[in-house]
């Protein structure tokens, strides 16, 4: 090794995140996108309704209380050492670089393990969409596989591309949902309470005024 191979090196810029390279606006929308909307709220809400009534609001209040004290614990981190490797870097210099390594192929593993679950329903929706059905499981795989690259790529290109991507898709996200629970706030606020009691025309319970039907309290 040459004495001019040794001073570029020394001189190289330590790698590190580019500062200032999305706001808090495209930040919040990345963060938010990990919790998918969409999905979740589809796949849980009507679920967490049908058991809890009206005790799921309180219940969604309390384990807010734990995200909040994640949230603010990456903060600090991110204070103290913000790097792409997150809980990778954070565990390996503050606890143990072996665990630190651990830490990284489960972030890995479960990051891979959720991209395929949310993925793999893309294909049938998306030809439905288009009023097409799926001739066997290979069109899912193929939709999938090329939405996948695509997102890849995004990824690489670099942070800026993909906060704007974000942006764009928790617009339509979001859009989804206040549309579809304003229409059921619609269909709610329109349902009669006294005309889902009425009685059927020829009911043995139908009668007019003062009947012994009507006294009967059926």
């Amino acid at each position: 090794m040459t004495a001019p191979d040794v001073a570029t090196r020394a001189t190289a810029p330590a790698a590190k995140l580019e500062p200032d390279a999305i706001g808090v606006a495209q930040d919040t929308v990345i963060g938010m996108a990990s919790s998918a909307p969409a999905v979740s709220v589809g796949l849980t809400l009507a679920a967490l309704a049908l058991a809890t009534a009206y005790g799921s609001g309180p219940v969604i209040l309390l384990t807010a209380i734990p995200m909040l004290i994640i949230a603010n614990a990456y903060r600090r981190l991110n204070l103290w050492t913000a790097n792409c490797c997150a809980s990778f870097e954070w565990v390996g210099r503050a606890i143990s670089p072996y665990l630190g390594f651990l830490t990284g192929w489960v972030m890995i593993a479960a990051y891979v393990t959720g991209a395929v679950s949310g993925v793999e329903v893309i294909g049938p929706n998306m030809l439905a969409v288009f009023g097409a059905q799926p001739k066997g499981p290979w069109d899912d795989v193929l939709i999938a596989t090329i939405i996948t690259l695509v997102m890849a790529v995004i990824a690489i290109a670099g942070i800026k591309l993909t906060a704007r991507t974000q942006v764009t898709m928790a617009v339509a996200e979001y859009s989804i949902l206040i549309g579809f629970a304003i229409a059921g706030l619609v269909l709610v606020l329109r349902h009669s309470p006294a005309r889902s009691r009425s009685p059927p025309a020829g009911s043995r319970c139908a009668g007019s005024p003062g009947t012994a039907a009507s006294r009967s309290g059926c």
